[in-house]
C-alpha cells in the first residue's frame, strides 16, 4: 500500500525548492544584465542588431514593449530598468 502523506510531502517540499530557486534565480538575472535581456527578449521574439539602435532610443523602445506589446508580462518593472541600462551601453556597438 502507497503511503500517500509521504508522497505528498515530497511533492510539497519538491514545490518549495522550486519556488525558492525560481526567487532566487530571478533576482540573480538582475545581476546579469546581458543574460537578462537575452533571456526576457527572446521570449517574444528575435533579438535584434543592437548596433543599428541608438543607446537614447532604448528607454522608449523597452518602455513601448512592456506597454504595447505586452512584454509587461514578461519582464518586471525592475527588470525592465535593468534592461534599459544595458541597451544603452550597448547600443550602436
Amino acid at each position: 500500500m502507497v503511503d500517500w502523506k509521504w508522497l505528498v510531502a515530497a511533492g510539497v517540499v519538491a514545490a518549495a525548492l522550486l519556488a525558492g530557486w525560481t526567487v532566487w534565480d530571478r533576482a540573480r538575472l538582475l545581476d546579469d544584465p546581458r543574460r537578462l535581456f537575452l533571456m526576457r527578449c527572446s521570449t517574444c521574439h528575435k533579438l535584434p542588431d543592437l548596433s543599428q539602435f541608438r543607446g537614447e532610443d532604448m528607454n522608449g523602445i523597452v518602455r513601448t514593449m512592456r506597454v504595447k506589446n505586452g512584454a509587461d508580462k514578461v519582464i518586471s518593472e525592475a527588470e525592465a530598468e535593468v534592461i534599459t541600462r544595458y541597451l544603452e551601453e550597448t547600443a550602436g556597438i
